[in-house]
């Protein structure tokens, strides 16, 4: 079903409205073919068949970085892509197995690196044009989510520099960690003034995968010292301004970071992945209304035998998460080897669950939840 921007609002702010039913992510590449072979329809393929739950949203302003170097292709064949990116890095995507390519160099290493493409992360007009706070503030009118993204902070530093010399210069080169948060953060607050003068946005978004199964990156007193600055620094701006939700997406067991990142303003986290220890029902426990959260359910189980599926539904459906503050779906894109029969029973059950009628008889329809 189609929900409107203030339903979706409504729920992760434990508003009244019913939890929602969807797909956060979609297939991972490969699995389109094992579901046609298996014989189904174009429209589940898809996913719209399933009538899963969504809103219609808006991603307002150039929050990425601008006039980055053009791309240029090192090899393009049916096995791999090498090229280098826009930021200078050398990335290569296995095409068969991969949806995101992964970096194979990194463009920062020192102060002088960082400087040299510092001008694609500082504020231009072009960032917020009136001509998108115009559409966006007629799409609000139609019921649309309106929201902005802003950098993570571990992640664009992570992007940047790697994750081993990220972590490193967290002790060894504060000045250029907080050189590219302050730079970043100057152009976040520039452009949510101008944004937040003319419109009321829903929400804002963060995309941080600081974690693995094992436990996050760095420790609480690091969030504390470099990132909570950062996420204050928009936050504030849209808080004050009427935005509810500030919405966190991290793969991983961030458990070990929850109350710090809390104090930052997030209230919204996802995709919760099981098998990073990330039980939504435990953390609904321990964090009551603190926090809603998207994702929860093991994409692993889909691969099970169909009572595996029931019981990972029954547990995560459970009384004390009917009350709101959540988007129940997969943890994470849905993996190879998934049966679609397997696939339709886990759908129609947890239809059930939640008091839906089966998929079959509902208006088809599917927009991405990773917002």
């Amino acid at each position: 079903m189609r929900y409107a921007g203030n339903d979706y609002v409504n729920l992760l702010t434990y508003g009244g409205q019913k939890p929602f039913f969807s797909e956060l992510m979609g297939p991972i590449i490969g699995l389109a073919d094992e579901w046609r072979a298996q014989g189904a329809t174009e429209d589940l393929i898809n996913l719209t068949g399933f009538a899963f739950d969504y809103v219609q949203n808006y991603r307002l302003g150039n929050f990425e970085a601008i006039n980055m170097y053009d791309e240029v292709v090192i090899r393009d064949d049916a096995e791999y892509k090498i090229f280098k990116d826009g930021y200078g890095r050398t990335m290569k995507i296995a095409k068969s197995t991969a949806t995101i390519p992964l970096p194979m160099d990194y463009p920062v290493e020192t102060m002088d690196d960082w400087l040299k493409i510092k001008h694609m992360f500082e504020y231009s007009e072009e960032r917020v044009t009136d001509a998108m706070l115009e559409e966006a503030i007629a799409k609000q009118k139609l019921g649309f989510l309106i929201r902005c993204e802003i950098f993570g902070g571990f992640d664009i530093l992570r992007e940047l520099m790697g994750e081993e010399n990220c972590c490193i210069s967290f002790y060894e080169d504060e000045e250029l960690c907080f050189d590219i948060l302050n730079t970043i953060s100057e152009t976040n607050v520039k452009m949510l003034k101008k944004i937040t003068s003319r419109i009321h946005i829903d929400q804002l978004s963060i995309h941080e995968d600081m974690a693995g199964k094992t436990g996050p990156l760095i420790g609480p007193n690091l969030v504390e010292k470099f990132l909570k600055p950062y996420y204050l620094a928009s936050w504030d701006i849209v808080r004050n301004a009427g935005t509810k939700l500030f919405v966190q997406d991290s793969d991983g067991d961030m458990k070990p970071l929850i109350d710090t990142f809390i104090e930052c303003g997030v209230n919204v986290i996802y995709p919760c992945e099981p098998n990073g220890g990330m039980d939504i029902v435990e953390l609904r426990k321990k964090y009551g209304h603190k926090i809603a959260f998207a994702g929860g359910i093991d994409k692993f189980v889909l691969k099970k035998t169909k009572k595996d599926i029931e019981a990972e539904v029954d547990y995560k459906m459970q009384d004390i998460m009917m009350d709101g503050g959540i988007i129940y779906g997969l943890d994470h894109r849905i993996p190879n080897g998934t049966p679609l029969e397997n696939y339709i029973h886990y759908v129609n059950y947890a239809r059930q669950k939640l008091g839906l009628e089966p998929y079959e008889k509902a208006e088809k329809g599917w927009g991405r939840m990773a917002l």
